[in-house]
């Protein structure tokens, strides 16, 4: 095997080995977004419907939610007023579900939030073929860059000991 195939052959794995690295971490340290689809349930307390009369806030959301596509969210009224989240009507002491299966972010009407509204966010679930396709996709150029610039550094030093000789 001669200099220049080995060094391209371990630009390639120095590449990829950095982008499994990196991309790696990334999905850990962002874990929280990246899940399988589940149920997520969503409880809206007794005594919400008055409190929101009121002006207080609903103690049980968040202002921005997120979900992955293939969720279930399913909306738990605890309380004795009937509630609407985007389309689903749900009766006092009831619930409801729909799925989520689009990529999409909205902005949905909600009773029981003081606004009446709620951005939704539904993202595409983080999949051991995405953080492949992932690491592949930053893997090559980054090794084809080690590969040119491997090579340059090679072949600079190669006319310097040239120089030297002649």
């Amino acid at each position: 095997m001669n200099f220049t195939f080995k060094r391209v052959l371990f630009s390639i794995f120095l590449g990829m080995a950095l982008a499994a690295i990196m991309t790696e971490a990334a999905y850990f340290f962002l874990k929280k977004e990246n899940r399988e689809p589940g149920v997520i349930e969503i409880v809206i307390p007794a005594g919400t419907g008055e409190l929101i009369r009121n002006g207080g806030a609903s103690p049980s959301l968040p202002n921005d939610l997120r979900f992955v596509v293939g969720d279930t969210l399913k909306v738990i009224n605890q309380d004795s007023e009937n509630h609407k989240l985007g389309p689903l009507w749900i009766p006092a002491n009831s619930s409801a579900t729909q799925q989520l299966g689009t990529e999409e972010n909205l902005i949905v009407e909600c009773s029981f939030q003081a606004s009446n509204y709620i951005g939704f966010t539904v993202q595409e679930p983080v999949t051991w073929r995405t953080r492949l396709s992932g690491m592949f996709f930053a893997g090559f150029p980054l090794s084809m860059i080690f590969a040119v610039y491997g090579g340059l550094v090679g072949s600079q030093k190669k006319k310097e000991k040239n120089e030297a000789v002649g």
